[in-house]
C-alpha cells in the first residue's frame, strides 16, 4: 500500500491532506500549517457576520441550483457531506442539517446501499429532499460530494474513525462509473474563518460554481466554470498537447497527478524531465534567487541537490525533481520529514514546473498572463482550466493557490457566510 494516495496529495489552502488508515487508503484532515495561522488570526478578525433566518448561532445555509438544463432532475442529484466537528471525528451532514458519526454498522443497516457485491452506508440525500441546508457552526476539513443518477460510494473502516475516497487508479473502484464532483471547506465560527474552493486537482467531472456571499461586509464571491460539460470537453481536446488527451474518459477528465500515464513506466512519465534536466543544469552552473512576499531564497545545485537560504539562513535543500513530483508537488518537492523551509521552496517550485516558467524566478510571482507559454513543456491540464474559469481562477494543480491563482475564497472574519450556493452544470 503507498504512503500517500495521489489523488489526494497535500493542497496548501484548506484542502485535505492524505493520512494513511489501514485497512482503508485514507483519512482526511485540515492542513497542519494553514488553519492555525487562520485560527491564530480570527482572533484579530472581528467584522460581524449575518445570521440566516432560523439558523442556530454559526450555521449558515448551503443551496444546491441544478443547473443541468433537464438532464438531471434533482431526485437524481445526489449530496454527500463529510467533515470533523471534532478533530478526527467524522461525520456526515443528513437533509435536516444535523451530523451524524460515520458508522461501519450503517454499511448493512436498513437502506443501505450495494455495488459490485459490496455493501455501504448510505450517507447521501439528494437535492429533490433538501436544496437547502444548514451547515453546523464547525465542520473541518470538510468535502461536499455531488453525484449525478448515483450516490458516491464510501467505505468505512472497522473502528469508525476513517473512510475511503473515490480512488481514480483503481479500476475496480465502485465510482469509476458514477459522475461525481466536490466542493471543499473548512469553518469554525469565531475561531476559523470560513475558506472553500472548487477544484481539478484531482479530476475534473461536470461544471460547478460555488458563490459566497457575506452581506453585512458586502463580500459576494463566485468561482467556478460556467461552460456547459461537453463545451469543456470539446475545448481541452483541441487545447493541450498529446500527452494529455488521453485523459478524457466517459466520466471525467482525470489530472495528471491522478493517471499512471504520468507515474514511472507510464506513456508520459518523462514529459517534464527535459525541462526539470534543464533548470537543474542552469541553476548548478548559475545562482538560483527567488525574491517574493519579503522573502529571499538564494542557492545553488550541489551534487544534484539544491542548496539554499532562506533570508540567509539555512542551509536548506531540494532533491531534483520528476515529472511524478511535479504534477503530484509530491517527492522530492514535498515529503513527510521536510522542513518546512523545504516545503515552502518546493511548493515554489511545483507551480513554477507545472506553470513552465521554472526557468526564470521573476516570473513565478509576475503576471499570470507570463503562465503557460507556448514551446515550453508543462501541466497543459492546469492551464487549460485557467482559461476556462471564472476569472481565470483554477485549482489545477496542488500548490495553484501560489500567486493567488486558485478557485479558493477565504471569508475575512470568523463569522459564518450569509449563504453558500452551489449550482450544478452539465
Amino acid at each position: 500500500m503507498p504512503e500517500f494516495l495521489p489523488s489526494f496529495q497535500i493542497k496548501r489552502a484548506l484542502s485535505l491532506t492524505p493520512q494513511l488508515c489501514a485497512p482503508w487508503k485514507v483519512v482526511m484532515r485540515p492542513p497542519k500549517l494553514l488553519l492555525p495561522l487562520i485560527a491564530l488570526l480570527a482572533a484579530f478578525l472581528t467584522a460581524p457576520g449575518q445570521a440566516h433566518a432560523g439558523a442556530a448561532p454559526g450555521q449558515f445555509p448551503v443551496t444546491f441550483v441544478n443547473n443541468t438544463g433537464g438532464r438531471w432532475p434533482s431526485s437524481q442529484i445526489y449530496v454527500t457531506v463529510l467533515g470533523m466537528p471534532v478533530p478526527g471525528e467524522w461525520h456526515y451532514l443528513r437533509p435536516d442539517g444535523t451530523l451524524r458519526h460515520i458508522d461501519k454498522a450503517e454499511e448493512t443497516a436498513p437502506g443501505h446501499l450495494t455495488k459490485n457485491g459490496r455493501n455501504f452506508a448510505n450517507m447521501s440525500f439528494t437535492i429533490a429532499q433538501a436544496g437547502t441546508v444548514q451547515m453546523p457552526p464547525r465542520l473541518e476539513g470538510a468535502r461536499i460530494y455531488l453525484s449525478l443518477g448515483s450516490p458516491v460510494y464510501f467505505p468505512i473502516s472497522p473502528d469508525n474513525r476513517g473512510w475511503g475516497g473515490p480512488d481514480l487508479q483503481n479500476p475496480s473502484d465502485p465510482n469509476q462509473d458514477v459522475y461525481f464532483d466536490w466542493y471543499e471547506f473548512t469553518f469554525w465560527n469565531g475561531v476559523i474563518p470560513f475558506g472553500g474552493n472548487t477544484t481539478q486537482v484531482d479530476m475534473f467531472g461536470f461544471p460547478m460554481t460555488a458563490r459566497l456571499q457575506q452581506t453585512a461586509i458586502g463580500y459576494d464571491q463566485t468561482v467556478g466554470i460556467t461552460l456547459t460539460r461537453d463545451q469543456v470537453r470539446s475545448r481541452y481536446a483541441t487545447a493541450v498537447g498529446a500527452p494529455f488527451r488521453p485523459l478524457v474518459n466517459p466520466y471525467r477528465i482525470i489530472a495528471p497527478r491522478s493517471s499512471p500515464l504520468f507515474k514511472p513506466g507510464g506513456a508520459s512519465a518523462g514529459h517534464l524531465q527535459g525541462v526539470i534536466d534543464q533548470v537543474w543544469n542552469h541553476y548548478t552552473a548559475n545562482q538560483f534567487t527567488l525574491n517574493r512576499l519579503h522573502v529571499t531564497f538564494t542557492g545553488r545545485v550541489v551534487s544534484g541537490r539544491l542548496q539554499f537560504t532562506r533570508n540567509g539562513a539555512g542551509p536548506y535543500s531540494l532533491g531534483k525533481p520528476t515529472t511524478k513530483d511535479v504534477v503530484e508537488c509530491s517527492g522530492a518537492l514535498a515529503s513527510p520529514g521536510m522542513h518546512t523551509v523545504e516545503l515552502e521552496l518546493g511548493a515554489e517550485f511545483c507551480a513554477a514546473f507545472n506553470r513552465g516558467v521554472a526557468l526564470n524566478p521573476s516570473a513565478w510571482w509576475g503576471s499570470p498572463s507570463g503562465y503557460y507559454p507556448a514551446g515550453v513543456a508543462k501541466n497543459d491540464y492546469a492551464g487549460f482550466f485557467h482559461t476556462i474559469g471564472i476569472d481565470r481562477r483554477a485549482y489545477g494543480f496542488a500548490y495553484d493557490d501560489i500567486n493567488d491563482q486558485s478557485t479558493v475564497k477565504i471569508l475575512p472574519n470568523s463569522q459564518p457566510p450569509t449563504r453558500l450556493t452551489i449550482a450544478i452544470g452539465w
